[in-house]
This record gives structure tokens, sequence and C-alpha cells, in this order.
């Protein structure tokens, strides 16, 4: 069973006589009155005094509550107030203290019990039945003191027969009917004629509310597997050049494994996941992998980058908010890597107490960490890279190399499963002549089944790969056709559903990446390559190859082609967005070249040799410039990090010690 109450407030003139109530039934409700004060303190009095009167309770309770103030402060913006001694980020102190710590206290109290007490907005004023009766007994509670009556308190809690002996004492802030100590005036600045009840919707200063990143954080905590987990909310400017306009959420996890939980005492390294588009890792083990080794000596912070995760989410239903394709540009354009780094900083003064902190960047998150090393090298203690420095070009010249080192994977794979070539190019034939419908609904196209070469970059792709083309075929009344496992696995490997950012985004973190190519649109970049095959980019690569011609046919990499837009059903509703973006000049630059070439933040990177996404050579020029001590492997794929990640970290630890 679960207790639900409705709690209101109430001030004739705000300050003025204020009365506050709660509200079960006719048999359960409670009110009280102060000479002067404001509907702040009138609605979080109704809250306190309902958690006292039901403690003896043992059900969880469900408050009602038409003050957004009162929520955000007890849901959210507390925990950031008691960490810094109840204090605002501005350093102000908060309004009301006395009440808050009281509340604190109580909530506290009934989360230990194992009691949850939920709160849930309704409009005042607007039919409630619950809420417009605790705002009438609140109101008669304001006007019997402003005409000197007594003030009806009512029944109290009486359902279980508990709640009396707990009520309250002299010690406690807010009896009845008198002014306790409190503060008349409050943070809501707004007046009313005398004797009229005056009270806004939002009973905060707005710039406060809306924008203070203190009091726009909240967090929770629990242990997972013997690792003390902590889950972090908080608002952040979109447009950091604006920053008292639009918010977004950030979320990130904050790991340890000392069992008194997170201290800023101890180290702290946030990692920055690869894509863009991917959401930061969700182990089911917090101590296996690279995570493990590094919490031996470190927090782990897990940051959901922006438009990823649980952090405000890119796709096309949170992007069907807007009316245009300009203003969708106007907004995705905040989703990149310098505004990420911001999001990171505003979270390491949240979390850290403002200490510096290291960053591990894995693929693209390393792409975040050259701008972290550019945009705000004064967070950082040491930076760590695995497959992850990025060429300082042009995006064109970037591709030329993958194409390359993709066609020298295919050429690796197919002398080791060398029947598969032939597979390749029957399915292709298959698929030029027969519909075939993936899961999804969508027909697969050659081109599209292409694009499985994404699989070849990964340290067991090989292997998988070869399990997609060991069996495709099965006859159906004698007619040849793709199975339905075949096709399944396709589905899964080639959809973008989970992660549309990732294809939306992809050619855009090469934009205007420097103040040197400031300007220039990516203009389907991997789609324009094509037109050289033959003359840079090898044969195999055709679009519309002869099948019967004794070449190679290859399977594409990390190459985004405007045909997926018309195919892939999480990216038709983008297909407008994302021709816009690949015309789109107007790209803040995310490198510093020049400050990179200053750089004095210890970083160490894992360069694969065989890195089909980030071509070795730039990598190598990107770290040099830097300063950035390199280990150039053979021994891993482009995820090494996830192939040994303990291994791996613990190597680029090694490096920074010597």
């Amino acid at each position: 069973m679960t207790l639900i109450a409705a709690t209101d407030g109430s001030s004739l003139g705000n300050p003025g006589p204020a009365g506050w109530a709660w509200y079960m039934d006719e048999q359960n409700w409670s009110a009280g009155a102060l000479k002067e004060s404001t509907n702040n303190v009138g609605e979080l009095l109704a809250v306190l005094d309902l958690l006292r009167k039901t403690r003896g309770a043992q059900e969880d309770l469900h408050i009602f509550a038409d003050s957004q103030y009162v929520i955000n402060a007890l849901t959210k913006w507390r925990f950031a107030w008691k960490r810094k001694g109840w204090k605002k980020g501005d350093g102000k102190p908060v309004a009301n203290r006395e009440i808050m710590e009281a509340l604190d206290a109580e909530l506290e109290r009934a989360r230990k019990m194992g009691r949850k007490v939920e709160f849930e907005w309704v409009r005042g004023h607007n039919d409630h039945t619950m809420n417009e009766r605790a705002d009438s007994l609140a109101r008669g509670a304001a006007t019997a003191i402003q005409s000197g009556k007594t003030v009806n308190e009512g029944p109290g809690f009486s359902r279980i027969g508990q709640g009396g002996a707990d009520s309250g004492g002299s010690d406690e802030v807010g009896p009845a009917g008198e002014e306790s100590g409190l503060s008349a005036k409050s943070d809501n600045q707004a007046r009313a004629t005398s004797g009229q009840e005056a009270k806004p919707e939002e009973s905060v200063d707005e710039m406060d509310m809306l924008f203070s990143f203190d009091e726009l954080a909240s967090r929770s905590t629990y242990i997972h597997r013997g690792a003390h987990v902590t889950e972090h909310r908080l608002q952040v400017p979109l447009d950091y050049s604006n920053p008292n306009g639009r918010q977004i959420e950030l979320f990130a996890r904050e790991v340890t494994l000392d069992k008194n939980g997170p201290s800023t005492d101890q180290p702290a390294i946030i990692f920055m996941q690869g894509g863009p588009g991917g959401r930061a890792p969700r182990p089911g083990d917090f101590k296996s992998g690279w995570i493990g080794e590094a919490l031996k000596t470190h927090r782990v912070i897990l940051m959901d980058e922006r438009g990823t995760g649980l952090s405000t989410r890119l796709d096309a239903l949170t992007l069907s908010e807007f009316t245009t394709v300009k203003d969708q540009v106007n907004y995705v354009k905040h989703f990149r890597a310098d505004n990420m780094v911001r999001d990171a900083e505003r979270l390491r003064a949240e979390i850290n107490d403002g200490k510096k902190w290291a960053s591990l960047g894995q693929s693209y998150g390393g792409f975040i960490n050259t701008s972290y090393l550019s945009v705000a090298p004064e967070g950082l203690s040491a930076v760590y890279f695995t497959g992850g420095l990025p060429g300082l070009i042009s995006v064109d010249e970037i591709y030329r190399r993958t194409y390359r080192a993709t066609a020298a994977r295919n050429e690796v794979y197919f002398q080791r499963y060398e029947a598969d070539q032939q597979t390749l190019k029957d399915v292709l034939t298959h698929l030029d002549t027969h519909e075939e419908i993936l899961p999804t609904g969508e027909r697969l196209t050659p081109r599209r089944l292409r694009m499985l070469g994404l699989m070849l970059g990964t340290t067991t792709g090989f292997d998988q790969l070869h399990y997609f083309f060991e069996g495709p075929f099965v006859s159906v009344r004698g007619e040849k056709r793709l199975n339905t496992q075949f096709l399944d696995m396709v589905g899964r490997q080639l959809s973008q559903g989970d992660s549309p950012m990732y294809a939306a985004l992809h050619e855009t973190i090469y934009a205007g990446a420097t103040p040197a190519l400031r300007g220039q649109a990516t203009s389907w970049a991997a789609e324009r390559l094509l037109d050289e095959v033959g003359a840079g980019i090898p044969e195999g690569f055709a679009p519309k190859p002869d099948y019967r011609a004794a070449g190679s046919v290859y399977l594409t990499g990390e190459h985004m082609y405007p045909l997926i837009y018309d195919e892939d059903p999480a990216l038709v509703p983008l297909r407008e967005l994302a021709h816009a973006l690949a015309a789109f000049t107007d790209w803040e630059p995310v490198y510093n070249p020049d400050q990179l070439a200053n750089n004095e933040v210890p970083g160490a990177a894992a360069v694969y040799f065989e890195d089909m996404f980030v071509p070795t050579d730039l990598s190598l020029q990107t770290a040099q410039l830097a300063g950035i001590r390199t280990w150039v492997s053979n021994e891993y794929q482009h995820d090494g990090l996830r192939a040994n990640g303990a291994a791996v970290f613990q190597h680029l630890q090694s490096l920074l010690a010597d």
C-alpha cells in the first residue's frame, strides 16, 4: 500500500500571513500558519509536517505538489547544496536553510528505513481534487491567522495510529502559529495587494532555478557487485556561448571500490566513449576489464556524452520537435567534441571539487580527448588514447587512407576464408535480382550488405563475419532464397536503430575540425571518393562491380553513404537533416594545433598498426605534435581496449610511469 497526500502553501501578500496544509482525506490532514512568511516556506512546511506526522507508517508515500520549486529542491538540488555546506553554485546561502536541512533529515530517515517517498507535480487550480483541498486548507489557515482567529490544525494522521506520538517537538522547525525565526523574505520577490494571495507557479528566482548548475544536479547511489555506484544528472547549456539559453541533460555514473563511497581524495579518471553516438559502458561487473584495472587506483567516471544514453538523446523522435531542417541543424551542430569537453568540465566541477582528473578515450573518445587538450587542458592530470588520435587534415585525405586500410583488411580476410569471396559475390548477385526483406522491413540491397565490412576492423570480427557467410542460402519450393537467420544477423548488424547519431554525425566529426579547415563541407566524402576508384581508391570498392569478373569485391568499412538514409528505417526520418549536415559549413573548430604543440599534459596512446578506422600515420603525427607517448602494436585491432582492456590500460599507465 502507498499513502497518497497533497501538500500546498499559501501566502497573502508573499510575504504576508501564510498557511500550509497537507491532505489525504477528511480524517487525515493537517494545517498550520505563520504570521508573516512566503509561499515557499508554506509549501516546504507542508511537506515537512507530512513527513513527520507519518514517520511511524511503513507504507511508501506519494506526494502531489503544485510547486516545482519544492519538488526540484527535494529530489535534485539538495544533494549538491548539502555537499557545498548548504550553499548554491554562486556561493550564496540556500534560502530557507533550516527547513531544507530538516526536510533532508526526514527524507534520509525514510530512505534508511526503506520507505520510498515520491513526488508528482500537478498544476495548481486545475481541478485536482486533493490539491484543491490542500490549497483550501492552507488558504484558510493563512486567512485565520491574518484575522486573529484560531487556526484549525486538523486531525493529523491517524490511519495507523502512530503519527501523533512523533508529530514534532519544541526543537523542530516550524511549529504552527509561530514565526519560528524564519525570514519573512524569500528568493521570490513577487508582491500582491495586501490580503490577496500571490502564488506564482514558479516561486523561486528564475535564473537560479533554470540555469544554476549546482541546483540542477541530482544523484542516486547503489551497490553493484561490490562497487559503489553514484548516478549523476545535471543540466548543461546546449550552447556554451549562451549559458542561460536552452539546457540539456547530462548523465554520468561514478564508480569506486571504496566502501565509504566516492571521495575526491581518490583520483578520478573519466572515460570518453567511441562513436560518435556511443553511450558509456554498462558492464555486468565493474571489476572486470579496463574498468576493474582503473578502479584499483581511481574513481571511474562513465559519462553518457551528449546525444547518447541517458543524456539528452539525438534520434528521429527527439529531433521531431523542430519544425524545420534548419532548426535541426542549428541544434545538432552543438553535439560535437568541444561541447562534450565542456560538459565534462561542468561534471568535473560538480563531482571532483574542481580537481584535475585523467581522461581515457577509445576511438572517437580519443578525438574528444584531443579536443580536451585543445579546449580545457587545465582540467587534465593525464590523458590516454586507445585507437583514437585523430588526423588534423581534411576528411578526403583521411578517407583515402581508411579506404586503403579497409582494402588491406579485406585481402587478409579473403586469404583466410577464400571461399567467402565467391559466397559474397553469389549473395550480391542474388540481391540484384531478388527482393529480400530484412526483419526491420526494408529491402536489403547489395551496397548496404557490403557495409558489413565494418566488422573487419575488430579483433574477433573476421570469425564473426565468416559465420554470416557459412550458409546464407536455403531452397524454398525449388527457389533459391536467403535464409531468415542470415537476414536477421545482417539486419541486426547493419541497423542504426540503437545509435542513429553514429551515422548522422559521422562525417561531421571531420568537418571544420581545425581553424585551417574552417568553412569546408564534407559533401558526402565517402560517396564522392568512390569516383576515384582505380585512381587512388582500390578497385574492389567499385559500387557496381561485375560479380562474374575474377577481381575481388570488397566490403566497405567505416564509411557512411547517402543510401542508408533511404533504406534504414531508423535513418529515413533523418534524410533531409543528413543532406543538410553534409552541406553545412559553419562548424566551430574542435582542435587547436597551436595549443596541441604547446601541450604540457602527460599522455600515452595505443596506436594500432593495422587500424582501419583511424589512420596510423596520422595518429603518430598528432602524437608527435602534442608530445604524446605512443605504443604502436599489431597485437590488437581497433578494439584492443575491449579485447584485453586491463592489459592495454596497464601498458599505457606504464608508459607514463617510465
